[in-house]
């Protein structure tokens, strides 16, 4: 599976793993340290990362150290220092799509992070989102996406304010009939014996009526609240928890169809990712891959998924796990 506009996909977690970003703003006044937030800023920042070399090469070479510091070690979040070195360059940079598209999206993406974390950069970059809005949607859709989640994310907390939102399909990442068509796969590669063991988790006296239900769904739309509320979801439910089980990534992806067609209406997908986050990224790629597709396209479908609502802002920190940067 290829994001929009791009070629390739890595599973790999994000390059800050447990520790999401954010622990430079804490101190200072910031948006709340929500699961959304953390996601939106390593979004961000990976695609710093990733852009990076691209963009060394654009500045004036007394700036590259600058810039390296800036992007590595402080997490695209800028002092006064860095504003009085960088800032007007990074603005140039993040003015000009024509010279070098590359590296006016990642000059883009700096000052927005910056701007997230209530860094030193004072310009709310509303002239940058009027004037190139349609030029972030020739990027390529890795970071389209967290270009544009990033302009919503500031406009939700007041840095940055948009005359118009980001519309839909500019927040996602994947095409949504590709992505669900890969989950489909994948619910559908449960073989007669494994649908028999996720329907052996049920009473002996209603197994049949699982297994039945199951086949149908399959065949179908793959939507298990088309179902009903018992027969099959019981039971795929039960297996969606176990990643010893073997149908454990076949029941996740009807899950995350589910969530899909409901917006996790429920909040089960948003439990499991809490609770399984780590299982996910155990998976070998041809499961892993599409099931944080999906679970991304969760968070990307609107700002309220929220695995860790239960959670203190320090464990957010400290242990959420924010999901792996898809490579353009």
């Amino acid at each position: 599976m290829c994001p929009n506009n791009s070629r390739q996909w890595s599973g790999r977690r994000s390059i800050h793993a447990r520790k999401p970003l954010y622990r430079l703003g804490m101190q200072n006044s910031a948006p709340p340290i929500n699961f959304s937030t953390l996601q939106v800023l390593s979004d961000l920042q990976s695609a710093a990362v990733s852009g990076f070399s691209d963009l060394c090469q654009a500045v004036s070479s007394d700036l590259q150290t600058a810039l390296r510091r800036v992007v590595f070690e402080q997490e695209c979040k800028m002092a006064a220092e860095d504003v009085e070195e960088l800032h007007a360059e990074l603005m140039m940079l993040a003015s000009m799509p024509d010279q070098d598209h590359a590296s006016f999206m990642t000059a883009t993406i700096i000052l927005l992070s910056d701007r997230l974390q209530y860094g030193a950069g004072e310009d709310d970059l509303f002239w940058n989102w009027d004037a190139f809005q349609e030029r972030y949607r020739e990027a390529p859709s890795p970071v389209r996406a967290a270009v544009m989640n990033g302009f919503r994310c500031a406009h939700r907390f007041g840095r940055v304010k948009l005359d118009r939102l980001p519309a839909s399909a500019d927040l996602r990442t994947y095409d949504e009939e590709d992505l669900t068509r890969l989950l489909k796969i994948i619910a559908r590669s449960m073989t007669d014996e494994t649908r028999n063991l996720v329907c052996a988790l049920a009473p002996r006296e209603i197994r049949k009526v699982h297994r039945r239900a199951l086949d149908n769904c399959l065949k179908s739309s793959c939507i298990l609240t088309e179902f009903g509320g018992w027969f099959p979801c019981e039971v795929v439910d039960q297996v969606s928890l176990d990643s010893s089980h073997p149908a454990y990534a076949a029941c996740t992806a009807l899950m995350i169809l589910d969530a899909i067609a409901t917006q996790d209406a429920a909040g089960k997908m948003a439990h499991r990712y809490k609770e399984q986050a780590d299982d996910y990224n155990l998976l070998s790629p041809e499961f892993r891959v599409p099931l944080l597709a999906g679970l991304r396209h969760l968070h990307e479908m609107g700002d309220d998924w929220e695995p860790y609502a239960d959670w203190p802002a320090e464990k957010r920190v400290d242990k959420a796990i924010v999901m792996p940067f898809p490579k353009a």
